[in-house]
């Protein structure tokens, strides 16, 4: 370098990291206006084949680049009330830029809509599938809450249009209580004549509210461990929580909420100390809280045995079960609307095929005109049937099914278990469970993966016991949802979203890079509209399938490869090297 470009390049080395983290939040807003602009051409009616979706992703991928590096820079900043004023702002700023657009390719929230008017109308929302009430005709002999549903649909086009838009209206609704009451809020909160836009902003806007109430319990609980608040821009302006919050609505906001709040309640004593008795009442209230989360999305379920053990170290054995009976009853209470109605098992006369390029396993029942009071049930549908942007639970699944039930043009290149072990082990496990033959490589699956977050879990759990650093309990807690997604045979984005709000107690900034590839997933609907019949990329896979066998390793693999490489790192170096990476300098009486 000459001495006239070391001069050029020395006012930017002057730049403040504040100055450098506006220009980022600037970009980052840009990035999120133009997707705005861009989302009325993924509205319904819109030609699949013209919606910009590679433009989109490239938008969100400037917008990650932006907050990679904003994180980085955020946490050389000193802590101040300004710091966390400015976090909570661009936050905000970022979700109202993205909350005015479209839903980019997903449609659940006509879901929502639907069970909330419902239950508004004093309905249970699991006793009648979409499909049934359009299906229905007044002049038959309907029950009577059937027939004032149908009449509602006929009397306002805006809820026809919601009604004749809700994915796999076959099925009954999947959500449980907790998360029908925020529907239900929302609708009663929207006026009878708003457009059907109208009615998804209000929706969204509640999903919001709990979405920001996330991000202050994130700083709460940051000042409480002990670590730089700047580690709250890992979720706060994490493109993946806008996209999928913001713009697309996902009720997850409700349970993320609940689920952190229930770890804050349980983690309080450790940090804050305090009599037994005081911690007694916020181990009983994180007991109820966690009840509620579970009722808002089933999933903080696995965090059980964690807030056990958390609720034994802040007071006693006798307070923890105490806590856990709370838990039970509370969680049992909750639910009890929703397993009133669902069915225990899926009719093994159902299709097993893949009804659209949004699922790649998924029943659809042979009868959907049917207006009995029993739909077919959704929860158990998703639970023993469902498969969407998985790798790790693919890898299983795939080499457990026989070749005449494989799913796609194609077998999986990656399927190298011979075919008579596959056949014999499914006619074995359909035999002993009574089971379809198509049915039993999932469940097989299933048992195995969760085996494994057993195992997991349990060996988390350990290491936690005897760690010094109450921290570890934190990141006990992210690893166990983070390797709960991993090994689901649904990895939906936005389930990600689930331990993102811990992502800063994990010791591998491997997983911040998992939000930004998840967001791969939306070209899986880009490959099947533009190849719905072809092969791709001179692949024997179709579309769709060149997605499920292919992406996906581009998907998860770059984060498996960075988490194997840290892992080897930690153990090759000394403790004094561990401590000074983790931010701790060794004091001079041991630094030798």
């Amino acid at each position: 370098m000459t001495v006239r470009d070391a001069k050029a390049v020395e006012p930017l080395r002057k730049i403040s990291p504040q100055v450098t983290v506006v220009a980022l939040v600037v970009v980052q807003t840009l990035a999120y206006a133009a997707i705005a602009v861009l989302s009325p051409r993924f509205a319904p009616g819109t030609r699949s084949v013209e919606r910009p979706i590679l433009v989109v992703l490239g938008l969100f991928g400037v917008a990650f680049l932006c907050y990679w590096i904003a994180l980085a820079v955020v946490l050389k900043i000193r802590e101040s009330a300004r710091l966390a004023m400015g976090i909570v702002l661009a936050s905000l700023l970022f979700r109202a830029v993205v909350f005015v657009s479209w839903p980019i390719q997903e449609i659940d929230i006509y879901r929502y809509i639907w069970d909330g008017t419902v239950l508004v109308q004093g309905i249970s929302p699991y006793r009648y599938s979409p499909q049934q009430v359009l299906s229905a005709a007044l002049e038959d002999d309907l029950p009577r809450d059937l027939h004032r549903l149908k009449r509602l649909e006929l009397s306002n086009p805006t809820v026809h249009t919601i009604l004749s838009r809700v994915h796999y209206g076959e099925l009954s609704t999947i959500y449980p209580p907790a998360s029908q009451a925020i529907f239900a809020i929302a609708v009663l909160l929207t006026p009878d004549r708003a457009s059907v836009f109208g009615r998804i902003s209000r929706m969204k806007a509640v999903f919001v509210l709990l979405d920001l109430a996330t991000l202050l319990v994130i700083i709460a609980l940051l000042r409480a461990a002990g670590k730089h608040i700047g580690w709250s821009v890992a979720y706060g302006w994490c493109p993946l929580v806008i996209k999928e919050i913001a713009n697309t609505g996902h009720l997850d906001s409700l349970a993320v909420l609940l689920t952190m709040l229930a770890l804050y309640l349980a983690a309080g004593p450790l940090f804050r100390g305090g009599t037994k008795r005081r911690a007694a009442w916020w181990v009983l209230s994180s007991a109820v809280v966690g009840a509620l989360a579970v009722g808002a999305k089933l999933y903080p379920i696995v965090l059980a045995p964690l807030l056990a053990a958390l609720w034994a170290r802040a007071t006693s054995w006798r307070w923890a079960l105490a806590a856990i009976l709370v838990l039970v009853l509370a969680t049992a209470a909750v639910l009890w609307p929703m397993m009133r109605w669902e069915k225990a098992v899926v009719s093994s006369s159902t299709d097993a095929s893949a009804a659209s390029a949004g699922e790649r396993s998924f029943p659809v029942p042979t009868s959907t005109a049917s207006c009995e009071p029993a739909p077919t049930p959704g929860l158990a549908a998703f639970l023993r049937r469902w498969e969407m942007n998985d790798l790790l639970f693919m890898l299983v699944v795939e080499n457990l099914r026989p070749s005449e039930h494989v799913r796609s043009s194609r077998p999986a290149w990656f399927a190298v278990l011979p075919e008579a072990w596959r056949r014999n082990l499914t006619a074995a496990v359909s035999q002993r469970l009574g089971i379809d033959r198509s049915e039993a490589p999932f469940l097989v699956a299933r048992f195995a993966t969760t085996a494994i977050l057993l195992m997991i879990t349990t060996a988390l759990l350990w290491r936690a016991h005897f760690a010094e650093d109450q921290t570890e309990w934190l990141r006990t807690a992210f690893l166990i949802v983070a390797w709960f997604w991993l090994l689901s045979p649904t990895q939906n984005p936005w389930y990600w979203i689930w331990a993102l709000p811990l992502v800063m107690f994990a010791r591998s900034r491997a997983w911040l890079l998992v939000s930004g590839l998840v967001m791969l997933y939306y070209l899986r609907f880009w490959l099947s509209y533009h190849w719905p019949e072809q092969t791709v990329a001179g692949t024997p896979y179709r579309g769709a399938e060149f997605f499920d066998y292919v992406v996906t390793w581009v998907e998860y693999g770059p984060c498996f490869a960075w988490l194997v490489r840290d892992a080897i790192g930690r153990r090759s170096r000394t403790p004094e090297r561990m401590e000074t990476r983790d931010g701790i300098r060794p004091s001079p009486s041991n630094a030798n």
